[in-house]
């Protein structure tokens, strides 16, 4: 590659022999490309660089400064493919995706890219530079591109999809899983789709802004409700079949006895969403006539950290409240409906009365 791209650039008259003499001291020295070396050394410009990678290989040039890649297309390669390679995914369409490199010789990464993803391959050139730069654009360092994987946002195509898949593998479990002893169950709520309808509705709900996951089963039908503003709202109808591995799934979430299903069990499931932010989920199963019912309710302890003065009271009613949360002995009590601010009041109060001289036990 290196003397190649050295006799192009010599042949075009853009560097001197010299010159190229000088980027190959410099890219044995550092163990870059010529290319990158030329272009550091400020021999030739990053569009020179990739207009003659363009012609060298035979395929088309890209300027990735002006391109804008999706979600989904990012989603569809592993950063560490990315990062192993210098390769970024730049558009996807049915089963091939087109790939921009820094070597398009790199026939290594492209037979890597096509066993990772299933996918075919298309490959345009762009300069090493410019694809570093859109590594660290689109997936960020390891824990944001986990944060971004977790929390991706799943579209109407997506969910499609999830429950075609969901009812694939409710045919691949033939008359369904009531029957299963607990060993398979187990293993039935680990399997992909179980995993991928119980992660959309945990992350579903929070981008939705439900307080409230209900998942109900009845006699000829399974139906998930997210409570959104008080009201209950219908959200997805999974395969009645998977009742029994999604209540096991979310039993093993919420570290549960997946073999108990004659009484009510109670636990809480912890989900990271952002670098900063964490969700807890208080769980709720329920036996009833047609299987386990679910009530999942949603806590962002960082929404609850709130000034007791942006909560809403008039002003005389804040001085009469925080009067007596700062007296020694007594009680108050919060009383009303779901979704009425009972928790966030709470949290807000203990923030306001919480001090290095005050003990604070909660139940």
């Amino acid at each position: 590659m290196s003397s190649r791209l050295g006799d192009i650039l010599i042949k075009e008259d853009i560097i001197s022999l010299d010159q190229l003499k000088t980027a190959i001291e410099e890219q044995r020295r550092t163990g870059q490309r010529l290319g990158e070396a030329l272009l550091n050394l400020g021999y030739i410009n990053e569009y020179q660089l990739v207009e003659f990678l363009s012609k060298q290989y035979g395929v088309p040039a890209l300027n990735l400064d002006k391109f804008e890649i999706s979600a989904e297309v990012i989603n569809a390669v592993p950063r560490e493919t990315a990062l192993k390679h210098n390769i970024i995914p730049i558009n996807k369409s049915g089963s091939t995706i087109v790939l921009a490199m820094s070597d398009p010789s790199n026939i290594f990464a492209v037979d890597d890219l096509k066993f990772a993803t299933g996918n075919n391959i298309e490959v345009v050139v762009a300069s090493e530079r410019a694809i570093k730069d859109a590594i660290h654009q689109y997936y960020g360092t390891e824990e944001e591109w986990e944060d971004k994987r977790q929390t991706h946002e799943i579209d109407g195509h997506d969910v499609d999809q999830m429950m075609h898949d969901l009812e694939d593998y409710v045919v691949e479990l033939g008359t369904g899983d009531e029957d299963l002893v607990d060993s398979e169950l187990e293993k039935a709520s680990e399997e992909a789709p179980v995993v991928k309808l119980v992660n959309h509705i945990l992350f579903d709900s929070v981008k939705k802004g439900a307080s409230d996951i209900h998942i109900e089963p009845y006699e000829k039908e399974y139906r998930v409700r997210y409570r959104i503003d008080g009201v209950l709202y219908d959200m997805i109808r999974p395969p009645t079949q998977l009742q029994n591995a999604v209540a096991s799934r979310v039993k093993i979430m919420a570290n549960l006895d997946i073999a108990e299903r004659r009484l009510p069990q109670d636990g809480r499931i912890k989900v990271r969403l952002g670098k900063n932010r964490a969700m807890e989920y208080r769980v709720s199963v329920c036996p009833t006539i047609w299987g386990e019912k679910i009530v999942m309710r949603l806590l962002d302890k960082e929404s609850l950290q709130l000034d007791l003065t942006v909560l809403g009271f008039e002003e005389k009613q804040l001085e009469e409240f925080k009067k007596t949360i700062y007296k020694p002995f007594g009680m108050v009590l919060l009383t009303g409906p779901t979704g009425s601010g009972k928790t966030t009041t709470l949290y807000s109060s203990l923030m306001d009365i919480n001090s290095p001289d005050v003990n604070i036990c909660t139940v």
